[in-house]
């Protein structure tokens, strides 16, 4: 993105954060500022990228967002090999499993996965966890 299309871009942003932590009478009794921020921290979209084998300086572009019933993960492979997006999700006993997603040479494409907020990601040459 060109620089002059991402300072307007984050400055709308910028204002659209501040219209909303201002405190008025009439959002007095909306409720604690820890829940709004968690309500808004899962809103957050995350990226993630891993270099090429071949050719040398591209890569594989990964982004998700954390959502409340399932996650969509969008990718874009640049690399001459097939990936592995892997995705651990951990249950409220602590226990933890994980869904893989098999990303094709050059291809770019969204995967849902049925399961929401993902505790880590992984991007990989070879099905590891799954």
């Amino acid at each position: 993105m060109r620089y002059s299309k991402l300072v307007p871009a984050l400055a709308g942003a910028g204002a659209a954060l501040a219209m909303l932590t201002v405190s008025t009478p009439a959002n007095a009794a909306a409720p604690s500022s820890s829940a709004a921020t968690a309500e808004a921290g899962t809103l957050s979209v995350h990226r993630k990228s891993a270099s090429c084998t071949s050719p040398r300086g591209n890569k594989i572009n990964v982004s998700w967002g954390d959502g409340n019933v399932s996650t969509t993960v969008y990718f874009n492979n640049h690399c001459n090999q097939k990936r592995w997006i892997e995705l651990k999700f951990v249950k409220e006993n602590h226990n933890f499993f994980w869904k893989c997603v098999g990303v094709n040479a050059k291809t770019s494409g969204k995967k849902k996965v049925g399961y929401s907020m993902p505790d880590k990601v992984v991007l990989t040459k070879k099905k590891t966890n799954c």
